[in-house]
């Protein structure tokens, strides 16, 4: 028995990294018959164990416990768990200054994806060749997310991020057109990722390509390239639980005077008393708010 890390899934192969070179897995019977109509065993990411077979194949035998998870709602009605990636450090949020403009409430939502999944997020500003970065991204650096200011054409911000990139595993994630393939092309040409051709399927089919892939960093580390999403469901946050995934509101919100505030309409609320001293963004607490109509449109539909 071997053990190795997933580094790309097409149909149902996996294309796993070992000490020794990759290897092409495939799914036991028993595997096969035990997953019949349920998510893939594996996301890109994983620790998987596997039975050698001839040269540079063999058999998924299981997956080992994750440490992180970035996940997605999938399914008709989003009831279903979709995991992306699996043992990520950091996740990455790229946006555009300009071509697409910048979807603040999709930050938001990534963001809180990353916090759920018990990662160090960042943000990066890309295109800024043919805008300003936008002011409100102080409202973040606020919050206490670093942001990188990048173009890919001419190299502005790419040495702080790939110091910032340099032995973690980090996942790129953001909106279609912003540049994330142009970013990692710059950070390393031998990639050569192809841009603005990836599919937005996301392990929706039994013969789909995920089209995650993981990249090592010539310096150590990793980094997983994701496709564009445009529109995705949040999966595993709690209402109760949301304003802990605004870092800025974390520690403020245990100062209110419910217990079960939701930082809304209720008296006594620390976190708007924050909103309404200046001292929390009102455009982050917007976000929050957004986020937690949905969550609750979510439940009652349920």
């Amino acid at each position: 028995m071997v053990t190795g890390r997933v580094v790309r899934i097409v149909a149902n192969k996996f294309v796993v990294e070992t000490p020794g070179g990759l290897v092409e897995l495939s799914l036991t019977n028993k595997i096969r018959r035990s997953r019949e109509g349920a998510n893939k065993p594996a996301a890109v990411g994983d620790e998987v164990e596997f039975e050698p077979g001839t040269i540079g194949e063999g058999k998924l035998l299981r997956t080992l416990p994750r440490r992180t998870k970035l996940c997605r709602a999938k399914g008709a009605t989003g009831q279903l768990e979709g995991v992306l990636v699996a043992n990520a450090d950091r996740l990455l949020a790229v946006f555009s200054s300009r071509a697409p403009d910048p979807d603040f409430r999709a930050l938001d939502r990534a963001l809180v994806m990353g916090e759920s999944g018990r990662m160090e997020c960042a943000i990066a500003i890309n295109k800024i060749d043919l805008a300003p970065p936008p002011d409100v991204l102080q409202d973040y650096r606020r919050a206490g997310y670093r942001v990188f200011e990048t173009c890919a054409i001419t190299g502005k911000g790419l040495p702080e991020m790939r110091d910032w990139l340099a032995g973690r595993t980090t996942v790129l994630m953001g909106p279609s057109g912003v540049g994330k393939s142009s970013l990692l092309n710059a950070i390393e040409p031998s990639w050569n990722l192809k841009t603005g051709e990836l599919s937005e399927r996301i392990d929706e089919g039994k013969h789909t390509t995920t089209w995650v892939a993981m990249f090592a960093l010539p310096g150590g580390g990793h980094v997983v390239d994701t496709p564009g999403i445009e529109v995705f469901g949040l999966w595993g946050v709690e209402i109760a639980d949301l304003a802990a995934y605004f870092p800025e509101m974390r520690e403020i919100a245990a100062g209110c005077k419910f217990g079960n505030c939701l930082h809304e309409t209720e008296p006594g609320c620390a976190v708007k008393a924050e909103v309404q001293g200046g001292r929390i963004a009102g455009a982050r607490y917007e976000g929050y708010l957004h986020i937690l109509r949905e969550l609750r449109g979510k439940a009652s539909s349920v």
